[in-house]
């Protein structure tokens, strides 16, 4: 069970109303502030102001109550050392991060005994023993329980918890004191000198001395001793604290005493008569005490106490109480956390107090405008709206008022030279060597009063004053003259300052500014780079003026007007103070809080007036309540000569010294408390196996830093998803839906409110297992059915393919066969009867007759011719087949042709010889026969060379001659007038999908060569199988 909290309720309580409150704490603090007694954070001798550092209310005050998720009875307070506080109630354990109320539950499924607990203690070596109202302990470690049960030593209420500097552990109960021994509850025997057997409420005080109430009389236990002394002082007490060797605070049911051991080792009993029964106390870290109350709330001892058995003051106490804010009266219990909190356990909530960055100082009631400005004397504080005296000085961190001072100061300004210049609705005041003079106005006939929105004096120490509807004018001899400039806007003279040179430089509207130097005067406006929009305050340090207005922060140097960019969340806006510390480090005052950027971002700013600082953002966390007035009195900033920066509100005046800022140096521990997986929660977890198909995670991480909780940050990284780490801000969870799965480790890291980051953080690795879908054998079988697929689909397409070749192989043997039939009914029937009528010419020619003999020959070569025709006429009817390898038929062809030409004819083979496919391997052959015709037909070459190489890609056939070469009109147009071998080549090496390139020789001549792919021309008996079947595959693809 978990309740989401803000801290609606937290405020800082410095006023006037504080310091003439009701009571004898109220008569107190005003006698002290009548005598001027100083006080400090550490040093609290005697009462003081509440705007004093040690004053309780000058810390900075949250609330939870049931309206934030606080559990209700609350019994005990502590914090584990993981940083944790932890709520013992009668409904059961919780724990508290700063932001959310968690119920405990194991997670190891051991419950505790009871949910009615009493006592509680974090040990620094980790976890948390608690106590049972009705008797027995558990012990929780990384959230998994051991009980001790309510029997024997635990069989009545524990009465506490101690851990000694060795470690070891020890507690009091009604069976009498017990120590923790080898994992095991020890009951303390009478050696051990403890004479009761009920034990109520043991202290361990700073010494390490055990001191704890008998039943009857108060016993203590030195450091280092096994027997414990009796003071023989009677009465129900105990313990607090001790602030000496020979003095310790006691309780009783209705006073708060000292315990004092004289010289003589006696010890005596000086009740302080406090008239409150105290609660249980911590010690602050400034050395004060704080205690709790059964009736009226808590109350806070400083550290400088009287000598004992001195009586004191009663004053000496400062109380907090449900009129000043406290969830309740009756407070149970003040502890100190880790990190220098106090808080207090009432019976309706929790309350923490701490230090704030910003101390206030108190402020009459009715104030609503701060003027300040600096004399030799220190601090001068206008206040706007009071009745009666209204310009203060400060001394001892408290309003002093100046006597006959004039009321409702509007404006402020201070010359070392010339005075205070003080102006109030209407009127204008100085003041010099202690007397107020007043100054008459300029008279503008209106009859109206007149206000003065700023001043400044030049180098001559002449009063400027800028006066709302009527410009700029000069004091000089007691006569008002007023300033004239050309193309000035007098009407809208916000800010004026005097620089080292004596030039008076004046802000106005619209980013705009007028520097006047004697006679001269230079405007400066967007052109020039002024963006701070209406120009609130004006700063020379160094060699450059700070230019602040309400749309930012602009700078002058080296002629040039420059603008500061912020990085981040928080911007620059509003500004109307502006402070440059000794340090380097630049404050500004502006409407949303106060802001400081570093001294090394400010030169970053600088060398590159494109880098964006970093800025560290100051509000009511820090004890900021009032956001300063926009338009007078200005400016809202000053530094002091003790180092200090002081800051005005509209109601509230608040300062910080940069060199004592407390620094959170404590990195929190991280946690992941829960991951949720569709619903599912797995505790505590270090590693989570998820649920198969978990779609949406939930992470659940915290970071116990209890201080400033709202400025925790965290970034966290899904390894194995995340490529880089995740800015969440201040949000506590992690949302992720749909990762794939596979194993995951989710980190996180977390940050303090001054941004120390842990050093490891936390991390919890989980395996999400895939589903049946997203399972590695559901693949494997999505690849095998796809396999299957594709085996069926090649083998379809395979044969489809395989019909289509048939088919088209069908009607080429069909167009051979018509071919053949056409030739041979037409063309070779014509032959026929031509070489009839030859044959019947040539019988009547006598037989010695030459003709004869010539027509015969002729006849006899046309047999051949025809001859040949026929089987040309065989070969269109069937498909051809080349039982004769190839390089064999290309040597018979070159045998055959020998006799026609006197060239060299030559034949070369490369590469091992393969099995070759019948039809590509008849159209190569008719390739290189036309290439070797034309070579010898229209070459006239002397040598004529054939290739044929073979190649694992190809097979290459090349017909090289060093005739005449091809005429270029033959190259360009690729055939020769009247003849057809050349297409006829290109169109068979189209066929068989190879590459036939023809041109000129490296020398001369001409060289053919044809490529044909090996998937073409090679037999499917020459690959190896698997190269085979996939080129067979994308062979078949073309198709």
């Amino acid at each position: 069970m978990k309740f989401r909290t803000a801290l609606i309720r937290s405020r800082l309580i410095p006023s006037f109303e504080g310091i003439y409150g009701r009571g004898w704490l109220g008569i107190l603090t005003l006698a002290a502030l009548v005598s001027g007694n100083s006080a400090g954070m550490a040093q609290v001798a005697s009462p003081a102001a509440s705007s004093s550092a040690g004053d309780i209310r000058n810390l900075y005050h949250s609330t939870w109550t049931a309206r934030e998720g606080t559990p209700v009875g609350i019994w005990r307070i502590a914090q584990s050392a993981d940083g944790f506080l932890w709520i013992a109630t009668n409904s059961g354990l919780y724990r508290f991060d700063g932001v959310q109320f968690t119920k405990f539950r194991s997670a190891d499924g051991v419950n505790l005994l009871s949910e009615n607990l009493v006592t509680l203690y974090g040990p620094h070596s980790g976890g948390l023993w608690v106590g049972y109202q009705f008797g027995g302990v558990s012990f929780i470690k990384d959230g998994k329980v051991t009980n001790y049960p309510a029997e024997g030593i635990f069989g009545s209420t524990p009465a506490g918890f101690l851990e000694l500097k060795d470690g070891s552990l020890w507690t009091g109960t009604g069976q009498g004191m017990a120590r923790f021994v080898d994992g095991h509850w020890q009951k303390m025997g009478p050696e051990w000198g403890f004479h009761g057997r009920s034990v109520f409420r043991p202290f361990l005080d700073a010494s390490g001395t055990i001191w704890a109430y008998n039943g009857k009389t108060m016993q203590y236990l030195p450091a280092g001793e096994h027997r414990f002394h009796d003071t023989l002082i009677e009465g129900k007490l105990w313990g607090l604290w001790a602030d000496r060797p020979d003095r310790t605070w006691l309780a009783s049911e209705n006073d708060l005493v000292e315990l004092v051991r004289g010289q003589s080792g006696n010890w005596s009993l000086f009740p302080t008569h406090a008239n409150f029964s105290p609660g249980l106390a911590a010690e602050a870290p400034d050395g004060s005490f704080w205690m709790g109350s059964d009736q009226s709330g808590v109350f806070r001892l400083p550290t400088s106490l009287p000598s004992p058995g001195v009586p004191i003051d009663r004053r000496l106490f400062q109380n907090f109480a449900a009129k000043d804010g406290l969830t309740a009266d009756l407070s149970i219990q003040v502890i100190r956390d880790r990190e220098g909190s106090m808080w207090v356990a009432t019976e309706k909530g929790l309350d923490q107090f701490r230090p704030a960055a910003l101390s206030s100082i108190a402020m009459p009631t009715a104030t609503n405008g701060i003027a300040l400005a600096q004399d030799k004397d220190g601090l001068l504080i206008g206040v706007k709206n009071i009745h009666g005296p209204s310009l203060f000085r400060l001394k001892d961190d408290a309003l002093v008022p100046i006597p006959n001072s004039p009321e409702g100061i509007t404006s402020l300004y201070a010359d070392a030279a010339s005075g205070v210049w003080i102006g109030v609705t209407g009127q204008l005041w100085h003041l010099v060597d202690g007397r107020f003079v007043k100054i008459p106005m300029p008279e503008d006939g209106s009859g109206l009063p007149l206000e003065i929105q700023s001043m400044t004096t030049d180098a001559k120490h002449i009063l400027w004053a800028s006066i709302l509807g009527h410009g700029t004018f000069e004091l000089i001899d007691g006569q008002w003259i007023k300033f004239k400039a050309p193309d000035q806007d007098h009407f809208a003279v916000l800010s004026m300052f005097c620089d080292h040179e004596g030039r008076i430089w004046q802000g106005f509207i619209r980013n705009k500014i007028a520097v006047v130097a004697g006679n001269t005067t230079n405007t400066l406006g967007p052109n020039d780079g002024v963006t701070a929009g209406n120009i609130l305050a004006i700063v020379e340090h160094g060699d450059h003026v700070w230019l602040g207005g309400t749309e930012g922060l602009s700078y002058y140097r080296n002629g040039k007007v420059h603008s500061i960019l912020s990085s981040g969340e928080n911007s620059i806006q509003g500004v109307n103070g502006i402070v440059e510390n000794a340090d380097g480090s630049l404050w500004l005052n502006q409407s949303t809080g106060v802001i400081s950027i570093p001294a090394d971002e400010l030169a970053r700013s600088f060398s590159d007036p494109h880098h964006r600082v970093s800025l560290r953002f100051y509000n009511y966390l820090d004890g900021l309540t009032s956001a300063p007035v926009q338009l007078r009195p200005l400016p809202s900033a000053l530094g002091t000569n003790d180092g200090r920066i002081f800051f005005a509100g509209r109601h509230q005046l608040t300062w910080i010294n940069p060199a004592k800022i407390a620094r959170n140096g404590i990195a929190p521990a991280v946690f992941v408390d829960e991951v949720v997986a569709d619903g599912r929660e797995y505790l505590s977890p270090s590693s989570v196996r998820l649920d198969r198909g978990a779609e949406n995670l939930r992470f659940d991480y915290t970071a116990p830093s209890l201080l400033i909780p709202q400025r925790v940050r965290f970034r966290y990284k899904l390894e194995g998803f995340d490529k880089a780490w995740q800015d969440a801000g201040t949000r506590r969870q992690a949302f992720y839906a749909k990762i794939p799965p596979g194993h995951y480790t989710f980190r996180v890291m977390a940050s303090n409110n001054d941004e120390v980051w842990s050093p490891a953080g936390a991390a919890i690795a989980f395996y999400l297992p895939p589903t049946f879908l997203q399972s590695w054998y559901f693949t494997a079988l999505v690849v095998l059915l796809t396999a299957g697929a594709l085996s069926l689909l090649y083998k379809l397409r395979l044969r489809h393919a395989t019909n289509q070749v048939r088919a088209r192989l069908v009607e080429r043997l069909r167009e051979r066969e018509r071919i053949a039939q056409d030739l041979h009914d037409t063309f070779f029937q014509s032959i026929q009867v031509l070489l009839l009528r030859f044959s019947t010419i040539t019988k009547q020619l006598p037989q010695g007759e030459p003709a004869r003999r010539s027509y015969e020959n002729a006849l006899k070569h046309s047999e051949q011719v025809i001859t040949e025709g026929r089987e040309l006429l065989v070969e269109l009817r069937s498909e051809p087949v080349e039982s004769t390898p190839l390089p064999l038929l290309l040597k018979e062809m070159i045998e055959d042709l020998r006799p026609a030409t006197e060239a060299r004819l030559t034949i070369a083979v490369a590469g091992s010889s393969r099995n070759l496919n019948s039809a590509a391997s008849a159209e190569a052959r008719k390739i290189a026969q036309e290439a070797l015709a034309n070579a010898i037909r229209h070459a006239g070459a002397s040598r004529i060379d054939v290739l044929l190489e073979f190649n694992e890609s190809d097979l290459r056939l090349v017909v090289r001659d060093n005739g005449c070469g091809i005429p270029s009109k033959v190259l360009s147009s690729g055939y020769r007038d009247g003849h057809l071998g050349m297409p006829g080549m290109r169109e068979r090496a189209r066929q068989i999908g190879a590459r036939l390139e023809a041109g000129p020789g490296a020398v001369n001549g001409t060289i053919v060569e044809l490529h044909v792919p090996a998937t073409t021309i090679y037999a499917t008996d020459s690959f190896p199988d698997k190269q085979t079947s996939t080129l067979s595959f994308w062979t078949l693809l073309k198709f």
